[in-house]
């Protein structure tokens, strides 16, 4: 047995169908479309079930509470509730003893760690696909996409309305947190570790670090997921921003965004909480995500003397490009030097009116029952919306949009470059959709390239 594979994490699992031909039929307009109907109707709501079932701990009364539902077919039911159960009592065990490992006093022999990594990620998997065992109720039952509980104006008004009417209010410098790193592992793309401190969401925050091996002080990229992808919850999977620690000496942090993966709320699956009580959920996961951007932009000049440059794809660029703007008025080492955003928009009313997605989750109407009208909602564009231009030049912010894209529809995210003005060698247009585009990356580097060779750049490299 080599080395690697005795003292280190496998290789990042390839998805042959991303590259060459396969990739080349797959990757288009049509596979959005087939998606977008996969994640609204049987998606969401097989998660939905599962979060409920997770929550129950092996009781149907429970899970009749939870779902919101009373005439189900019971061996269905039972059947999926005893794999819930013992799936989440393999993942919390096997989650407990990675924490005393991986943040043990005295680092344990590299063995240990990558052992314990793999069995976190075959138990978090195990617990996801137990999904499988909703699919058949989902069959015989409608079942709910999102448990909605939206919140009126007057509610989000309360928490949020002082922020509007003060520009430095709206997104206010926290003081910083002890944020620890843990003993790292070797993996295919670089050292990885994780990152872990106080969130002001009330939990525990974390990100995953790439860190290269072989360059002092390096860049950093923070690359923010998108809604409802839990990357800490799967077998690491091969991709090209991660691949950036191997092959541009660029540390790359992937933080987890609040209510997702390892940070889950029982009874709602990831991401549920930001539309369940939207509006209101929706400006606090963000807000508190921006809290937790500046935290590690912090934590990585506190590192590194390399740049930092702020990314994310979907929801994770709308809020990059809040923090690319924020940062304005920020200290001048929480301000990012380079931003790349993947699918993105600078109409967050064009997102959720004419969006797919809340479309086809039912957020508009539930958002009408709770007494929201359009005028109401818009008041609230200066939380949502990037204001004026970004910190650093256009010349250092590069766009990868989607001529497709019926989520961030791409109107808006074409508004936005060219009100900032971002240039043609750094916007980069696709005839794909919002899914296809950053799976694209698999075959066309290009963005990702580009926005490396930035960064580098403003390391003077």
């Amino acid at each position: 047995m080599s080395k690697r594979k005795r003292d280190g994490l496998p290789p990042p699992v390839d998805i042959p169908l991303l590259g060459g031909r396969p990739g080349q039929f797959l990757l288009r307009p049509w596979f959005d479309r087939v998606t977008i109907r996969w994640v609204t109707r049987w998606f969401f709501p097989i998660s939905r079930g599962w979060a409920a079932a997770r929550a129950a701990d092996g009781s149907r009364e429970r899970f009749v509470e939870e779902l919101g539902m009373s005439d189900l077919p019971w061996g269905i039911v039972d059947r999926l509730l005893q794999a819930a159960q013992r799936a989440e009592t393999r993942y919390q065990d096997t989650t407990r003893r990675w924490e005393d490992l991986f943040f043990a006093a005295h680092a344990p022999g590299p063995g240990e760690l990558a052992q314990i990594e793999e069995e976190r990620e075959r138990a978090a998997q195990t617990l996801m696909a137990v999904r499988a065992y909703v699919f058949p109720l989902r069959l015989a039952r409608k079942l709910p996409p999102v448990s909605y509980d939206v919140t009126s104006p007057q509610d989000v008004e309360s928490a949020h309305g002082h922020r509007l009417r003060n520009v430095k209010a709206a997104f206010p410098v926290p003081e910083q947190p002890n944020i620890r790193q843990s003993h790292p592992v070797e993996g295919g793309y670089g050292d990885v570790s994780w990152l872990e401190w106080p969130s002001p969401m009330g939990d525990t925050a974390r990100a995953r670090l790439y860190t290269p091996r072989e360059r002092k002080d390096p860049p950093t990229l923070i690359y923010l997921h998108g809604i409802g992808m839990e990357m800490e919850m799967w077998r690491a999977q091969s991709d090209p921003v991660n691949a950036l620690a191997r092959d541009a000496g660029i540390r790359v942090v992937r933080p987890e965004a609040a209510w997702h993966g390892r940070r889950m709320l029982p009874g709602y699956h990831g991401g549920e909480p930001a539309l369940a009580f939207a509006p209101k959920g929706y400006i606090d996961m963000v807000q508190g995500w921006l809290v937790e951007i500046m935290h590690l932009i912090r934590w990585a000049r506190q590192t590194s003397r390399g740049p930092v440059a702020i990314g994310g794809l979907s929801l994770g660029a709308l809020t990059a490009q809040l923090v690319g703007t924020a940062a304005r008025i920020w200290p001048r080492e929480l301000q990012p030097e380079v931003m790349f955003l993947v699918v993105t928009s600078g109409d967050m009313l064009e997102v959720c009116f004419e969006g797919a997605l809340p479309k086809g989750l039912g957020l508009l109407d539930a958002l009408w029952a709770g007494g929201w009208t359009h005028e109401e909602l818009a008041r609230w564009r200066g939380l949502l919306e990037p204001q004026g231009d970004p910190v650093m030049p256009a010349e250092r912010v590069v766009m990868l949009l989607g001529s497709h894209d019926s989520v961030t529809p791409y109107s808006g995210g074409l508004a936005l470059a060219r009100r900032w003005g971002v240039p043609g060698d750094s916007l980069f247009v696709v005839n794909r959709g919002h899914f296809s585009t950053p799976l694209g990356l698999h075959q066309d580097k290009r963005p990702v390239q580009r926005m490396a060779a930035l960064l580098n750049d403003a390391s003077g490299v």
